[in-house]
């Protein structure tokens, strides 16, 4: 094993156990080819990475990793196709005006892929999902920075945000723990492909239609993209949710798409944060009430 890779370990850990994992590896990448051995490297480098920042999966910040990335890949597949539907109809009307179409259509190829990415990490193809919902935010990201889109007169930290939240939550997910990642959602190729071109479909459909009407188009494509990841990622999502931490972490990455991306106010975000922390308590409350009445039972 490459003494580099070993020392990426905190000391401790590799005074301890790295004996155990040079052999692991000379074990896994015997015989192996160089795509092999890359992945069995870029395994061990995350692996350590993770012990370094405090959230393996016998980490408290583990648990909070792996409470956020369900939620994570929801926010994230709800902000590509809130986008990807708005954006649609202006490719339309501006496909033929060169410059302006080709950054219109850069945008949107970079929302597809996030759109799919995430849906596809949320149905079990969680690695190349996760990247390539990343992927995509960055594309997006970068998109409004071609000429052809007016750049404010000095880099605000909101527009800073506005371009890296959908990256830094899009990219969240690959925090969470091996073990500790969602549950299967398709366990077939099929499956996942029908998954993807479900959430397509679901674009395409919102896109053709506003039967709420033009006032609360935005709720309307908003909500629908939200509630279908949440459907997605599915119960066991919200049942791994058991401490203030983890809420919060869950949390978060909705907040921050919400914020950053201009579709709540501060005003309106402080609103959020307080009936967040009042959701705590309750279940802050509801988890002591329920540690009683097993003392009690038992």
């Amino acid at each position: 094993m490459n003494p580099v890779l070993l020392r990426l370990y905190p000391a401790g850990f590799r005074r301890a156990f790295g004996d155990e994992i040079a052999e692991s590896y000379r074990e896994a990448t015997a015989g192996a080819g160089p795509r092999d051995r890359l992945r069995e490297a870029a395994d061990v480098v995350a692996h350590a990475l993770r012990l370094r920042l405090g959230i393996g999966s016998a980490h408290a910040g583990g648990g909070l990793m792996a409470a956020a990335a369900p939620f994570a890949l929801a926010a994230t597949a709800a902000y590509a196709a809130f986008n990807l539907n708005g954006s649609a109809g202006d490719w339309y009307v501006m496909r033929g005006v060169g410059a302006v179409a080709d950054a219109v259509t850069l945008m949107n190829a970079g929302y597809l892929l996030t759109l799919l990415g995430a849906v596809v990490a949320l149905a079990g193809r969680y690695v190349p999902g996760v990247l390539a919902a990343t992927a995509g935010a960055v594309v997006g990201s970068v998109s409004f920075l071609h000429p052809v889109w007016p750049s404010p007169d000095e880099v605000s930290g909101q527009f800073v945000g506005f371009l890296l939240a959908p990256v830094v939550v899009a990219a969240l997910p690959l925090a969470c723990p091996p073990d500790l990642r969602p549950a299967r959602r398709a366990r077939g190729a099929a499956g996942v492909v029908a998954l993807a071109v479900w959430a397509v479909l679901l674009v395409a459909a919102l896109v053709v239609s506003d039967p709420l009407g033009i006032g609360l188009r935005v709720p309307w494509r908003f909500g629908v993209p939200i509630v279908a990841a949440l459907v997605l990622a599915g119960r066991p999502a919200f049942a791994a949710i058991r401490t203030t931490g983890q809420l919060a972490a869950a949390a978060t990455p909705f907040i921050a798409i919400l914020y950053f991306s201009g579709w709540v106010r501060t005003d309106e975000l402080l609103t959020l944060i307080g009936a967040l922390a009042v959701t705590a308590v309750v279940l802050r409350l509801r988890r002591r009430t329920g540690d009683v009445d097993r003392i009690n039972t038992a």
